[in-house]
């Protein structure tokens, strides 16, 4: 949920990275039908490559002749559900957060399928006070793909805010190991809970000489101090984040959401 999340330009919600290219010679019956779901991609924007894969797995079977993409477009249900997305997107950005869930909320009402894919929605939910829906929903994406490392985590300070980080980490989600250094020690961190994170997340990310890992340590820094109650040392962290390159050039949905708790935590 962090690196191959959305970015918006010319006022439109657009995935930060794409789907990889593929070698397979595909007939032009089908060349619609993947250019459709790339399409779909881009407005259920991937939270990791984990996730990637998973889009890619229904990229294939869609190629593969799969009739129902097809009914789907032509379903405006389905597309009605698809701009509710998006539209939630930009609300929670522009900071209405209560506006995102609703959006969000309508897409699922026409498309029930949405439900298990949507972690904006969950985030949406974080920031309006519901944990428990939040909870629910990052573990619902976990179940979905169970190497999606940042639902875990979220799904962890979620439930920090309601039964108290030691009993939350009692439930802690397993995954499997995610390919971002930075993620695995995050995770590990989180998981284990002795002492303060802090100082080795920093030092991970100072090893990768990384603005994209910069901005990623001081967001999950902050995200733990805010599970431990430790609002002073959050709004920190948060603050730096918000201030780092990353955040301001990168236009990643992250980005967007620190500088939107910073407005819900009225820190400034």
């Amino acid at each position: 949920m962090g690196t191959g999340r959305t970015r918006v330009e010319g006022g439109r919600c657009v995935r930060a990275e794409a789907f990889g290219s593929s070698s397979r010679k595909v007939d032009r019956r089908t060349t619609g039908a993947i250019a459709s779901v790339s399409a779909l991609a881009a407005l259920l924007p991937s939270p990791s490559r984990a996730r990637a894969d998973v889009m890619r797995r229904r990229e294939t079977t869609a190629s593969r002749g799969g009739g129902g993409f097809f009914e789907n477009f032509l379903n405006p249900d389905w597309k009605q559900a698809r701009a509710l997305v998006q539209d939630g997107m930009r609300k929670f950005l522009d900071g209405d957060v209560q506006g995102s869930v609703a959006a969000f909320d309508s897409a699922i009402a026409l498309d029930a399928e949405l439900k298990t894919q949507l972690w904006q929605r969950g985030l949406s939910l974080y920031y309006a006070g519901e944990y428990e829906l939040a909870a629910e929903q990052f573990r619902s994406d976990v179940a979905l793909n169970p190497n999606d490392t940042e639902e875990a985590l979220w799904a962890f300070l979620s439930e920090a805010q309601v039964v108290g980080s030691a009993k939350a980490r009692e439930q802690f989600l397993k995954v499997g190991r995610d390919p971002r250094t930075l993620l695995r020690v995050v995770y590990d961190k989180y998981k284990a809970g002795e002492g303060d994170p802090a100082k080795e997340i920093l030092e991970e990310a100072a090893r990768a000489e990384s603005a994209h890992d910069e901005f990623y340590s001081n967001l999950y820094c902050a995200l733990w101090y805010e599970a431990e109650g430790q609002e002073y040392l959050a709004k920190k962290f948060m603050l730096e984040a918000v201030d780092t390159r990353y955040a301001l050039q990168s236009g990643d949905y992250m980005a967007g959401l620190a500088r939107v708790a910073c407005k819900v935590r009225k820190w400034a």
